[in-house]
C-alpha cells in the first residue's frame, strides 16, 4: 500500500465519521478500555512481567533524557548509542547524537520502541532501523512502560528482547512552564531544558500542545583525567602503559632502516634528522590524540508536539498526534591521521623534494595537526503525525490510525583530504627555477599540484598545501520513512462461568524506504577513509493477528483465578517469506494476593534496510592467510587450500598482511526467530498495603541471527570446515593470492539469554510524611553468542567484550526512595553495577583484568506550593565516582553507555502552572 493509498482512505474514515455526527451531549467518549502494553485484550495487566514508570521518576532521577534514564534500569545492558563521541554505533557516524536502548544486552533493533502503542521512526541513520529516544520530549511523557518479554504478537517484528512504550500526556488543564539547568561539579557540562505545555478541554474537544528545547554543552576527553590519555596494559603483569595512534605529528616512516620517526627540533631535510620509533611502553611515540576530542558533544534540540482528541459522540472520537524535532550538533574529533599504507596507489616517491631517505616509502604516517581538528556538523529533521478514529458499534470497540514518520539528516565533515591529490603531492617533485616546489618533474609538471612535506614535523604542511589536498566539506545525506495504516477491533465475545472471554483482533500495511547517500568523493573512494556506497531501499509487510483470553476457573478454594491467553499473528514481506508467531500465557492466583504467571512466545525481527540494501563498504583488515603455509597444515587442509586455487606445490607465500574485504547488505537475509519462555510470581499481601513484590524469569533463544564474519573466520572456517559457507566468500588470484573476501551479512548466528529480574515497591504513611521505596535487580544467568553454528559461544555475562556485548555484569539493581509531607518532597537514588572481567586481546594471554564495581548516588530535594510553583534541587553522581579503566575499552578507556562519564553533576529545576 502506498503512501497516497494510506492517507486517502485515513482522511476518508475522518469525513465519514465527521458526517455521522450526531448532536453533542456534552459528555465525553468514555468506553472505558484498558490500554496495556504488550495485548490487544481489555483486561488488567498481570499476564505479563511489566514495569513502569512516570513522569515525575524520570524528571527527578538526575537523568537530564529519557534515553538516559533507561539505559541505566537494571534489566538494560550493551553499549548503546548515546550522545558520547566515542559511540560510532550502528548506522556510522550519521547515528553520532541518538539515543537507543538495548534490554538485555540484545542490540537496539531488538527492542521495539512505541509511542502510544503505535511504531516510531528511526533516528540517526534510519537505513539502521535504531529509535532516537531523545527525540522524545520529557515534557511530553506521561509515563514509560517496559515489557520485559516479546511481543511479536501484539506488535510485529522487533520485539525480540521487549518493548519500551512511552505513552504522552493526553490533556492538561491551563499552562505549564518548566526548566531544568545542571553543571558539573568541574564547571562543565552544562545542560539546559526548558518546556511549555498547555491545554485543556473545550467542549468535546481535548487539546495538547508544547514546546520543548534542549542544549547541551560539549566537554572535551582532556578534561577528565579517566579519558584525557588512551591507555593500554603491557607485559605480563598487565601494567597499564599509555598508548595511541601510530601517526603522530612528527610522523612514522618505515624506511630499509626500519620504523623512524622525527628528532624534536630537526627539520627533516635529512635521515640523519629521525630516530627508531618507540611503539609501546611508558615512552611510546605514538600520539595522544584525547585531548583534540569531545567526551560529550555539543547538541541542540528544538521540540514542537501536541495531541487533539474530539468526541464526536458517546461512541465515536477522533484524535491525532504530531510531534517535530530540529536537532543541531556538532562533534569534535582528531586532526587528520594520514595513512599511505591505506590508500590504494598511494606512497611517497623516492624523487619528492622532501623525502630525506632517497627511497620509496609506502607506509608513511603522519597527524596532520595543521588542518586543526575535523568536525562533524549535523543538522536532522524528525516528523511523527498520528491520525486515527475510535468508537464502539454493538458491543465490538474499534479503532483505525495511520502514523507517519519521517527522518532527514545532513551531515558535514569537515577535515579530510582527497586521495587522487595526495598521491600526486607525495609523487615526483622538484624545484622549479623560482625556487619553488612543484609536483611532477621539470619536463612535465602537474599544474595547480602543490608537493606535501610530512616529514618537517609539526608546521611544515602549510595552507596551500592544505587547500590543495583537502576537501572543504564532505557532506552525507539520508533519510527514512515508515507509514503504517492499521484497524483493530475488541470485545467480550461471551460470557464463561470464570468470566468473560476477551477477543482482539487486528490488520496492518506498513512500508518503511531509506536512503543513506555519502558524499560523492567517498563513493568515489577518494578520501582517507574507506570507500562507501549508497544504501537505498524499502520493504512493505501486510499483517494480521488475533488474541484471545480464556478464563478457565475462577472462585474455587486455591483458585482465585486461571486464565489462558492464546495470540497468532501472521505476517507476509514484500521481500522474504511470510511469518508467523504465536503466543501463550497462563496466570493462575490462588488467593487475590497471589500471582503465578508463564508463557512462551515465539518472534521475529525483519532486517532493516541497512542490512538488506547496504551499500558496498570497502576494508582492508590484516590477516594472516593459513593457505600461505603448508608445513603447519594436514593433508585435507592443504587439499582444502588447492580447492580454493592455491598452488598444489606450495609456492604461494603471503605478501603482506592487508586484504581488501568487502561487506555491506545482503538481499537475500531472511527475518532471525527467537523462542521465548517467561515466568513470575508476584505478591501483594493485603495485610501489608502497599506492597508489591515480583520475581521474573527470562529464556531467549535468537536463532538466524544476522551478523558479518571477519575475514579471519571466514580464512580459518573454510580451512577447518572446507563448507562453501565459507569458501565461497573467498577469491583468489591464480598464483593463490587473496583478491577479495565478502564480509557481507549473513543469517548465521545462534544468541542465548537467561535471567532473573526483581521488582518491589513499597509506599506507606508515617508521622513523618509519605514514604515510596522501589528496588529493581536484575541477575544475568545466561548469555552466549555462536557467530555461527559449531563455534565455540562467546560467553557474555559478567564480561566485558567491546566487539560482542559490551558491558553484560551478572547483577544491576537501581533503589529509589522517596518523600513527601506537605508541600515538601526529597527523593534518594542508588545505582548499582557489578564488577566485570575483561578477558579481551590487550591483556597478556591467558590473563584477566577485574572492573570494579560502581554504586552512584543521587539525591534531590525540593517544594511545591499552592500557587502552582514547584522547586527542586538534586546532585547526580554525589560521590563523584569516576567510571572504571576497561583495558579494552577503546579510546575512552571505558564504556561511555554503562558508566557516568561527567563526575558529581547539580542540578536545579523549576515550574509553575497556571
Amino acid at each position: 500500500m502506498t503512501l497516497r493509498t494510506a492517507v486517502a482512505l485515513t482522511c476518508m474514515a475522518w469525513c465519514a465519521a465527521a458526517a455521522a455526527q450526531v448532536e453533542a451531549t456534552g459528555s465525553p467518549l468514555e468506553l472505558d478500555m484498558l490500554e496495556v502494553t504488550g495485548t490487544h485484550l481489555d483486561r488488567e495487566a498481570g499476564m505479563d512481567p511489566l514495569v513502569s514508570f512516570d513522569n515525575a521518576a524520570i524528571r527527578n532521577s538526575g537523568h537530564v533524557t529519557l534515553g538516559e534514564f533507561l539505559q541505566a534500569l537494571p534489566m538494560m545492558s550493551g553499549s548503546p548509542l548515546n550522545t558520547s563521541v566515542n559511540q560510532r554505533g550502528s548506522g556510522g557516524g550519521l547515528s553520532r547524537g541518538i539515543e537507543s536502548v538495548e534490554l538485555r544486552g540484545l542490540g537496539p533493533q531488538r527492542t521495539l520502541v512505541l509511542l502510544n502503542g503505535r511504531r516510531m521512526v528511526a533516528g540517526g541513520n534510519g537505513t539502521a532501523g535504531i529509535v532516537d529516544l531523545a527525540s522524545i520530549p520529557v515534557a511530553l511523557i506521561e509515563r514509560v512502560e517496559i515489557l520485559t518479554t516479546s511481543a511479536s504478537v501484539a506488535y510485529g517484528a522487533d520485539a525480540i528482547a521487549g518493548v519500551v512504550n512511552v505513552i504522552t500526556r493526553r490533556q492538561t488543564d491551563g499552562v505549564e512552564l518548566s526548566a531544568r539547568a545542571s553543571q558539573t561539579d568541574s564547571g562543565d557540562g552544562e545542560t539546559f531544558d526548558f518546556s511549555a505545555v498547555s491545554g485543556g478541554r473545550y467542549g468535546n474537544t481535548s487539546l495538547l500542545g508544547g514546546l520543548s528545547l534542549f542544549d547541551q554543552s560539549a566537554v572535551g576527553r582532556g578534561e577528565r583525567d579517566f579519558s584525557s590519555q588512551w591507555l593500554t596494559v603491557d607485559g605480563p603483569d598487565n601494567t597499564i602503559v599509555p598508548t595511541g595512534s601510530s601517526a603522530p605529528p612528527n610522523g612514522r616512516y618505515r624506511t630499509s632502516d626500519g620504523n623512524v620517526t622525527l628528532i624534536d627540533g630537526e627539520n627533516g631535510d635529512s635521515s640523519d634528522d629521525f630516530r627508531p620509533f618507540i611503539n609501546d611502553g611508558p615512552d611510546t611515540d605514538r600520539f595522544n590524540f584525547n585531548p583534540f576530542e569531545d567526551l560529550i558533544q555539543d547538541s541542540r534540540r528544538i521540540s514542537a508536539f501536541g495531541s487533539l482528541r474530539h468526541d464526536l459522540s458517546p461512541t465515536l472520537s477522533l484524535f491525532a498526534e504530531a510531534l517535530f524535532q530540529q536537532r543541531d550538533s556538532d562533534t569534535q574529533i582528531a586532526p587528520l591521521p594520514l595513512f599511505t599504507n591505506r590508500l590504494s596507489g598511494v606512497t611517497v616517491s623516492e624523487d619528492n623534494v622532501y623525502n630525506p631517505f632517497g627511497e620509496e616509502i609506502s607506509d608513511a604516517r603522519r597527524r596532520l595537526i595543521e588542518g586543526g581538528p575535523r568536525r562533524f556538523a549535523q543538522d536532522n529533521q524528525l516528523w511523527r503525525i498520528a491520525l486515527g478514529a475510535d468508537g464502539l458499534v454493538a458491543d465490538w470497540r474499534w479503532e483505525t490510525y495511520l502514523t507517519y514518520g519521517r527522518n532527514e539528516i545532513e551531515q558535514r565533515q569537515s577535515g579530510d583530504l582527497r586521495a587522487d591529490r595526495v598521491a600526486l603531492a607525495l609523487g615526483p617533485s622538484f624545484i622549479n627555477g623560482e625556487g619553488v616546489a612543484t609536483c611532477g618533474t621539470e619536463s612535465a609538471p602537474i599544474a595547480g599540484c602543490v608537493p606535501l612535506n610530512i616529514f618537517g614535523g609539526p608546521g611544515s604542511i602549510t595552507e596551500d598545501m592544505l587547500s590543495y589536498a583537502g576537501i572543504a566539506d564532505l557532506i552525507d545525506q539520508q533519510e527514512s520513512e515508515e507509514t503504517t495504516l492499521g484497524f483493530d477491533l475488541r470485545r467480550e465475545l461471551f460470557q464463561l462461568a470464570a468470566g468473560p472471554v476477551p477477543f482482539a483482533a487486528g490488520l496492518s500495511f506498513r512500508d518503511a524506504s531509506a536512503e543513506d547517500r555519502p558524499d560523492p568523493q567517498t563513493r568515489a573512494g577518494n578520501t582517507t577513509g574507506a570507500a562507501r556506497q549508497v544504501t537505498e531501499g524499502d520493504f512493505d509487510s501486510r499483517e494480521l493477528f488475533a488474541e484471545i483470553g480464556l478464563p478457565l476457573a475462577a472462585g474455587r478454594p486455591g483458585v482465585h483465578a486461571l486464565n489462558l491467553e492464546l495470540g497468532l499473528r501472521a505476517v507476509d514481506y514484500s521481500n522474504f517469506d511470510a511469518e508467523t508467531v504465536f503466543d501463550i500465557s497462563a496466570l493462575y492466583q490462588p488467593i487475590p494476593s497471589v500471582t503465578i504467571r508463564t508463557g512462551y512466545a515465539e518472534a521475529f525481527r525483519a532486517p532493516t534496510v541497512g542490512e538488506l540494501f547496504g551499500g558496498v563498504t570497502e576494508a582492508n583488515p590484516i590477516v594472516e592467510d593459513p593457505c600461505a603455509d603448508f608445513s603447519g597444515l594436514n593433508q585435507t587442509e592443504i587439499d582444502r587450500c588447492v580447492a580454493q586455487g592455491v598452488p598444489a606445490d606450495g609456492s604461494f607465500d603471503q605478501t603482506g598482511n592487508e586484504v581488501p574485504t568487502l561487506g555491506g547488505g545482503n538481499a537475500d537475509l531472511a527475518p532471525e526467530s527467537a523462542d521465548i519462555f517467561t515466568a513470575g510470581i508476584a505478591f501483594a499481601p493485603e495485610s501489608v498495603p502497599g506492597l508489591s513484590v515480583s520475581l521474573d524469569y527470562y529464556d531467549i533463544l535468537i536463532e538466524d541471527g544476522i551478523a558479518a564474519l571477519g575475514a579471519n573466520t571466514l580464512l580459518d572456517q573454510c580451512l577447518t570446515t572446507g563448507s562453501s559457507q565459507f569458501c565461497d566468500r573467498i577469491e583468489r588470484d591464480s598464483d593463490g593470492s587473496i583478491t577479495r573476501i565478502s564480509t557481507e551479512l549473513q543469517n548465521t548466528a545462534e544468541e542465548t539469554a537467561r535471567g532473573l529480574d526483581l521488582d518491589l515497591q513499597y509506599a506507606h504513611v508515617t508521622g513523618w510524611g509519605r514514604w515510596q521505596h522501589r528496588l529493581l535487580i536484575s541477575r544475568v544467568l545466561e548469555r552466549e553468542l555462536r557467530s555461527f553454528p559449531g563455534e565455540v559461544p562467546f560467553v557474555g555475562e559478567g564480561q566485558y567484550d567491546p566487539d560482542n556485548f559490551g558491558v553484560i555484569p551478572e547483577w544491576k539493581g537501581r533503589y529509589t526512595l522517596g518523600w513527601s509531607r506537605a508541600n515538601l518532597f526529597a527523593g534518594y537514588a542508588l545505582e548499582w553495577i557489578d564488577e566485570l572481567t575483561d578477558s579481551g586481546g590487550e591483556l597478556a594471554s591467558g590473563t584477566e583484568y577485574k572492573i570494579g564495581s560502581r554504586l552512584y548516588h543521587d539525591i534531590h530535594a525540593g517544594l511545591k506550593t499552592a500557587q502552582g510553583l514547584r522547586l527542586t534541587l538534586g546532585i547526580e553522581n554525589l560521590t563523584d565516582r569516576d567510571p572504571p579503566f576497561i583495558p579494552n575499552g577503546g579510546e575512552l578507556n571505558t564504556d561511555e553507555s554503562a558508566y557516568r562519564l561527567l563526575g558529581r553533576t547539580y542540578w536545579i529545576g523549576l515550574g509553575v502552572r497556571f
